[in-house]
């Protein structure tokens, strides 16, 4: 499918606000040219009983209608989100998509944005674990992982036994992540510019490297990275989560599908670094509340695939939700 095809039947997240003060005007002055004619039309009445009837009760009831009228549209095109302590892959998207016209990235990337700008995630205590389901396709079983936030210990699941130990090392350490998602700017210029900044980036998956095209090494480093961080999705802040969004639209040659799947084989909207002939990486995110999924790769045609199945913040390792 093309660019000019995208997401044709992609629904609008989170409606444009509509200015209730400029609504308000509106009605009023078309009320007041209906009552104008009114007058107008009773010309062989006294002065008198054309008043009255320009101040008849039915005018102001009309316009208290069509001012709650307008409110009410205001507040339904509120978006409320629940909280997203934690996300299990087999929930159906809040919201079907409905019909629309094609959306560009900028345009579908912002609702993304807004949609997590609007999320309520719970405060995070030293003591909670982070727990993750990830598959990483075609690379042996599922498997699950606890890390405690203050960085104490770690656990896993092996041969469905579970096993408690001492603390993940390496970048991969919940605690570590959620340090540096902290430090994250939220603008998504300062976010691009500190992330291209950095020698090393952390992608999820390498997509061409070293044999990128000249001049997009970069880009896909920091997109791989993005991904890596939207994968943690129950840890970071909504603000940075929407500024990581927005950040991914500035990216050149990245583009949106529709109906992309992920290595699960669930079905959502696709986030594309295309590079042609070098290959494409997709992050993969739900259609009803844009979380991540996955992340795919392909790449002169083979496919490298990982799928976050579960997540959320726990008490305790063993707990899933």
């Amino acid at each position: 499918m093309n660019e000019v095809d995208l997401l044709k039947e992609f629904r609008t997240e989170v409606p444009a606000q509509q200015d209730v003060r400029k609504e308000k005007e509106r009605l009023l002055a078309k009320i007041e040219h209906e009552n104008a004619a009114t007058a107008s039309g009773v010309a062989d009445r006294d002065v008198t009983t054309a008043r009255n009837a320009r101040r008849r009760p039915v005018v102001r009831l009309r316009t208290g209608l069509a001012l709650a009228g307008a409110l009410a549209a205001v507040a339904a095109a509120a978006v409320v989100v629940p909280q997203l302590g934690g996300r299990e892959s087999v929930s159906p998207p809040i919201v079907a998509l409905p019909e629309a016209s094609p959306s560009s990235a900028v345009k579908v990337l912002e609702n993304a944005a807004l949609v997590a700008a609007r999320t309520n995630p719970a405060e995070i205590r030293p003591g909670q674990w982070f727990y993750m389901k990830e598959a990483q396709h075609d690379m042996g079983p599922d498997f699950e992982t606890w890390n405690r936030m203050d960085g104490r210990r770690s656990a896993i699941r092996e041969g469905g036994k579970l096993r408690v130990g001492p603390p993940e090392k390496g970048p991969t350490h919940s605690g570590k992540t959620q340090q540096e998602v902290e430090a994250l700017p939220t603008d998504p210029d300062e976010l691009l510019a500190h992330f291209r900044s950095l020698d090393k980036l952390r992608p999820l998956l390498s997509l061409c490297q070293p044999n990128c095209p000249e001049g997009t090494e970069k880009d896909v480093d920091v997109f791989g990275t993005i991904g890596w961080y939207l994968k943690f999705g129950p840890m970071i802040p909504a603000d940075t989560t929407a500024g990581l969004y927005r950040a991914l639209a500035k990216i050149p040659n990245v583009k949106v599908e529709e109906n992309a799947v992920d290595g699960a084989g669930r079905q959502g909207v696709g986030v594309v670094l295309d590079l042609g002939r070098a290959g494409k990486s997709t992050l993969i995110l739900d259609a009803g509340d844009f979380h991540f999924l996955g992340v795919k790769n392909e790449v002169d045609g083979r496919t490298m695939a990982m799928s976050v199945l579960a997540s959320a913040m726990v008490d305790k390792p063993g707990d899933t939700s």
